[in-house]
């Protein structure tokens, strides 16, 4: 299984080269705003839980633009039991080095783009009136329900009172309830997990309809728990020796 593999899809192994089967995931992922298929990450199967442990970044949805470059995720780590994938972090450091590589690719795409209109971090909210985008911005995580990507039509915008409250639950369409698709956004009752209840692939991008006159990016870490897990540990424990684990050193991390 190669640890320097970064691309804009991703299919999650079943088992690390010593054949024991992977109970969790540790992912880095980086999304450019103009990217309109953001990152790929299939063989998602039942009952796997996907986290958004981390998130950051800026972007303007409007009156911009960028070079056009494509999403990266890349596996950072894996367990299988209470073996990791990678276990030190001179064992990490091939793929922290080859991350980096990738990672400059974006910013040197978003270079010293103009990022003043439609401001919206990786929660959809303008950092400088606190805001939260109804209709465009932040990142989507589209479960395997969905079938692929959704995109800002009128389906899929979140409900008025999200402007003031932030992307809760309530306020999704129910369209995106449907699909048990996402928002990441850590406000009450706002989301930052998803559970599969089928197989496929999971999509996370931004959330547009028009992805031409934007700029920026957003990096993101998941965690991915595998709904089988042979040894019998919880989620949470997954989920915590995954946290704990390595690497270090990934810019943006």
């Amino acid at each position: 299984m190669s640890t320097q593999s970064i691309t804009p899809n991703l299919t999650l192994p079943s088992f690390l080269d010593s054949g024991q089967q992977i109970e969790g995931f540790k992912l880095w992922v980086s999304i450019p705003a103009n990217d309109d298929t953001g990152v790929i990450i299939d063989n998602v199967l039942p009952g796997d839980e996907i986290y958004v442990y981390d998130a950051s970044g800026i972007a303007s949805f409007k009156k911009t633009s960028m070079k056009l470059v494509k999403a990266i995720v890349g596996i950072a780590n894996a367990i299988a039991g209470d073996v990791l994938m990678v276990a030190t972090e001179g064992a990490a450091a091939p793929f922290v080095g080859a991350w980096n590589t990738a990672l400059k690719g974006i910013g040197d795409a978003v270079g010293d783009s103009d990022i003043s209109h439609g401001r919206r971090d990786m929660f959809g909210q303008d950092p400088g009136t606190g805001d939260y985008g109804k209709n465009e911005g932040g990142l989507i995580v589209c479960m395997p329900e969905s079938r692929g990507a959704i995109y800002a039509s009128d389906s899929y915008h979140l409900a008025d009172d999200s402007k003031s409250q932030g992307r809760k639950y309530q306020y999704y369409s129910q369209a995106i309830k449907d699909k048990n698709a996402f928002f990441p956004c850590p406000v009450p009752d706002g989301r930052m997990s998803g559970k599969a209840t089928i197989s496929g692939a999971v999509h996370v991008l931004a959330f547009d309809s028009n992805f031409q006159d934007n700029a920026g990016s957003y990096n993101v870490g998941l965690i991915v728990v595998r709904g089988l897990r042979p040894s019998g540990q919880s989620t949470d424990s997954v989920y915590s020796k995954l946290m704990g684990a390595g690497p270090a050193g990934g810019e943006g991390y």
